[in-house]
């Protein structure tokens, strides 16, 4: 019998090793080549000519899911199997959509591994097990978002979609929701018991998730069965960042690997604070349109949903203002904690103004918070999530111009995407001072659901700054109908280069001011400073 012809593309040296190292165990197999992007795998295609590919998914260059795609086209007697980390819908579906007929995840075993490229090799497909639930908790997070988003969320219909939804999620599982102090949204199954009232005290404590294996000490002083493992995570308020509430997970099935489920379980929370935020959101705005007094109550339950603290973070600096034109405001930045100490940073505007415009800004900063959770490290995933949610559950007609990065403060990256706003002003040296624009990478949110986000990065070096705008800033008239303009603030942002944060935000606004004399403030105003400090 012939070998199976196989080529490994990985931009990672070690995982092409060990991949090398267990294909040679095996006498039916032969390996043809290696690449270390997807551009190189489909030149070597044409000579090589391999019977399976292993590919990994995201490499420089070329990504695996559009090499895949130029693969098929060009050789479709040639099979790809999609090996990577990343079990997203978004990433399973691409590479299937691109002509993969396998998706595996790097935790692979040998046996699966083997049996998944004989499959491919006869043309039968293969789906590592943990992508079918991955999947089926996608969809079902999916169909849970849009019946929050089509109805008014009051907790009583919210239980009613968690009873719909959750128990798919999370099978051979049991699983409870609770607000505090003591309303129960979910307990399925039924008749089976809760987790123990002094661990529920405990969790109201906590602001992680935390995962307990089986066997293991419970921090309120019993021991986790042998058969489950137990996942408890907080449900984060939007207005104060603490504790209103818990998931809990009681996982039978493969109890040891259960810490997988962590990040969709969090995924889940989130949207349940989305929920509950939104339902407040609506109760109130039906309020604050019976009398013209209750609009400027609306203005400041907005502000409060603004970062209370900027992130104070060793070397960096950051300022942040907003000034509504009116009580209500559709601008607004965001700070958002992510794993690994990086933090997600926004700003955006509805391009219209008054109640309408800022019950959308709830909306649009409500769904990119929720899905900077569950795409930590993808700004173009955030913005891609949160557009066709804009698209399919809301028809006010308005769009958002935004702009979403992920700050590495260790290492000083910013990973970003630009939807349509005004380019952010990067600006390098004390000395001789450079402006780098942040160009839009994309278009804005709400128009089209064809919108895509090409994801860019740059890197703060130390004693750099970076100013983030909205379009009134610069649209400010003096007097005389004279605009303040992009020439003007570049100016001066380089005059106060060398200062603070919260001194260049404090000066830029002191000249800006200066300019507008009596005018009438037309727009939105909002600023965002973040200075790398130097050594």
């Amino acid at each position: 019998m012939s070998r199976i012809r196989i080529l490994i593309v990985d931009d990672h040296a070690v995982v092409r090793n060990g991949l090398k190292t267990v294909l040679q165990m095996y006498d039916d197999f032969e390996l043809v080549g290696e690449a270390s992007n997807g551009k190189d795998a489909v030149e070597l295609c044409q000579h090589v000519r391999p019977d399976v590919i292993l590919m990994d998914l995201m490499m420089p260059i070329m990504d695996g899911a559009e090499a895949t795609r130029a693969i098929r086209q060009h050789c479709p007697q040639i099979q790809v199997i999609a090996l990577t980390s990343f079990k997203e819908k978004e990433l399973v579906q691409g590479a299937l959509e691109a002509g993969a007929i396998g998706y595996l995840l790097k935790n692979v075993s040998t046996e699966e591994l083997v049996d998944a490229i004989h499959a491919a090799h006869t043309g039968k497909p293969t789906l590592a097990p943990g992508i079918v639930e991955a999947l089926t908790q996608a969809q079902r997070m999916e169909q849970l978002a849009r019946g929050i988003l089509d109805t008014s969320p009051d907790p009583a219909h919210l239980a009613e979609l968690l009873k719909e939804h959750a128990p798919e999620m999370f099978p051979d599982s049991t699983i409870e929701i609770r607000i505090y102090p003591d309303q129960i949204l979910i307990h399925d199954p039924p008749d089976l018991p809760s987790i123990s009232a002094p661990a529920w005290h405990w969790m109201r404590a906590i602001s992680k998730a935390h995962f307990f294996p089986p066997g293991s000490k419970l921090p309120w002083g019993k021991i986790q069965p042998d058969d489950a493992a137990l996942i408890l995570v907080p449900i984060i308020g939007f207005d104060n960042r603490a504790p209103i509430g818990g998931i809990s997970i009681l996982r039978r099935r493969d109890p040891n690997t259960a810490s997988d489920l962590i990040p969709v379980i969090k995924s889940l929370a989130a949207q349940v604070s989305s929920a509950l935020h939104s339902a407040h959101l609506r109760a109130q705005a039906m309020e604050y349109q019976k009398v013209a007094q209750e609009l400027a109550l609306a203005g400041q339950i907005q502000a409060s949903f603004l970062p209370e603290d900027l992130p104070d973070l060793a070397g960096w600096q950051f300022a942040a203002t907003i000034e509504p034109a009116r009580e209500t405001s559709g601008d607004f930045y965001d700070f958002i904690p992510l794993p690994n100490e990086q933090w997600g940073i926004v700003i955006a505007d509805v391009a219209d103004k008054g109640l309408g415009a800022a019950l959308y800004m709830s909306l649009g900063r409500s769904l990119i918070r929720t899905y900077a959770t569950e795409y930590p490290n993808r700004p173009d995933l955030v913005l891609l999530a949160t557009n066709r949610r804009l698209l399919s559950d809301a028809s006010a007609g308005l769009f958002i111009t935004s702009f979403y990065g992920v700050l590495d403060p260790r290492s000083g990256t910013l990973t970003y995407c630009n939807a349509g706003h005004n380019p952010p002003y990067l600006i390098r040296g004390l000395e001789h001072v450079m402006i780098e624009p942040l160009s839009k990478t994309g278009m804005v949110l709400g128009v089209t659901e064809d919108g895509s986000w090409e994801q860019s990065e740059v890197r703060l070096a130390q004693g750099d700054t970076l100013l983030f705008y909205t379009d009134g800033l610069i649209d400010v008239q003096d007097p005389a109908g004279l605009s303040y303009g992009e020439k003007r603030l570049k100016e001066n942002v380089v005059a106060h280069v060398g200062h603070s944060a919260q001194e260049i935000q404090a000066g830029l606004l002191k000249e800006l001011h200066d300019f507008m004399g009596d005018a009438p403030q037309a727009d939105d105003i909002t600023m965002v400073v973040i200075v790398r400090e130097p050594q």
